[in-house]
């Protein structure tokens, strides 16, 4: 296949996956951090490929400035929506001067003195960096070991490193061969090799896009579907799960762990007093200084309105009470000016190997919460290990 069918197919289908990912970027349910940048970056390398493809056909002003100005402008968008999508700030100044006096630079080996081995120098080279720094980014924001478990951040780091590739090797050959009265669209096997890994590439790379912007949506509905909306915490279906899976392994392995209900105290007359605002604010506050009480392994959850659940595994019950009353104290001590002071208490139950499901195990613990609310609140309460009555 020679250059220019190479690149006018690639800017055909490249159209197609741009109209695809402007789609998604209308229709999918949540916001996706990037995706609109990724989406204009498409739509430039859209216009890029269809100018290259152009070559000879139309002027050198639109073919080779405005073709080329386009793919470096469309690389260094998807950059920025990579930066979006990681929630990473991105500086736009560097390399929007960078795409600019490359501009101008290929305009002069154009019109002012002509020579396509600049021309690809300048133009694969800044590809290379704006492709390598993409590719780094990629694989080394926050969450990225999460992310490489998924389809979308392998796949496009995968054709950002090709691409770097790609472009590094076109460099290097323009500067260290004589690139004679060749043009980009030349039937040899430099060009037929360069045109046809680039299209290929850039036409990929609209698709991990896609798959990005997708990914991102389940793993937010994933997360959603165990979260509390306004707290962050998870929600009462997940710390089930959590707790039967303890269960089962306590039955199988006999270790013990604890359980331990938390209710803010007279929070209804929060509410009365200081509106519902105001209590969503301390429930928010609440489980901000647990999780920072937690250990790695402890699961913390909101139960319904304002109680919450913690569990502890391989706990014993005198262990969990002195977990809880830090808990209770750090509470009880803080000082906000935002929220009024509020108190909790708390419930605490041990497994016991006669458990044989997670409703004994809470009836218990919500039997201690009762206990320490009827002895005065803003203290802790246990019920003893049936195994040992």
């Amino acid at each position: 296949m020679d250059p220019r069918t190479s690149v006018l197919i690639g800017c055909i289908t490249c159209a197609l996956m741009a109209i695809v990912i402007t789609v998604l970027a209308r229709v999918t349910p949540l916001p996706v951090p990037g995706l609109r940048r990724w989406m204009q970056g498409s739509w430039l390398i859209f216009v890029a490929l269809l100018l290259l493809g152009l070559r000879d056909w139309v002027a050198h002003l639109a073919s080779v400035t405005v073709g080329n100005g386009a793919l470096m402008l469309g690389y260094v968008f998807w950059l920025a929506g990579t930066h979006e999508y990681h929630r990473q700030h991105f500086r736009w100044t560097r390399w929007l001067v960078a795409t600019a006096l490359a501009v101008v630079a290929i305009t002069w080996f154009v019109y002012g003195e002509p020579s396509f081995r600049m021309r690809v120098v300048i133009v694969a080279g800044l590809c290379t960096l704006i492709n390598a720094r993409h590719a780094f980014v990629m694989l080394h924001m926050p969450n990225s070991k999460r992310s490489l478990k998924t389809l979308g951040v392998p796949m496009a780091a995968t054709l950002l490193i090709g691409l770097t590739l790609i472009y590094g090797w076109r460099t290097g050959h323009a500067m260290l061969f004589p690139q004679g009265n060749t043009g980009l669209l030349t039937q040899d096997a430099i060009q037929v090799v360069y045109t046809s890994s680039f299209t290929v590439c850039n036409l990929m790379l609209v698709v991990a896009f896609a798959t990005l912007a997708s990914d991102h949506v389940r793993a937010r509905i994933e997360e959603e579907s165990v979260r509390d909306p306004l707290t962050g915490a998870l929600n009462r279906r997940a710390f089930s799960e959590a707790l039967d899976l303890e269960l089962a392994r306590s039955q199988r392995y006999g270790r013990s762990f604890c359980v331990a209900m938390i209710d803010v105290d007279h929070f209804k007359r929060v509410n009365d007093q200081f509106g519902h605002p105001c209590g969503d604010r301390v429930l928010v506050g609440i489980c901000r200084r647990v999780a920072g009480l937690m250990r790695p392994n402890d699961v913390f959850a909101r139960y319904g309105g304002e109680e919450f659940v913690v569990l502890m595994p391989e706990t014993t019950l005198e262990f969990a009470m002195q977990v809880a009353e830090r808990l209770r104290s750090e509470i009880d001590r803080s000082v906000d000016d935002k929220v009024p002071h509020v108190t909790v208490s708390v419930g605490i139950t041990e497994w016991s190997a006669r458990d044989v499901d997670a409703e004994l195990l809470m009836a218990r613990a919500d039997e201690a919460l009762y206990a320490a609310k009827a002895g005065g609140r803003n203290r802790i309460a246990s019920t003893p290990n049936p195994a040992l009555e």
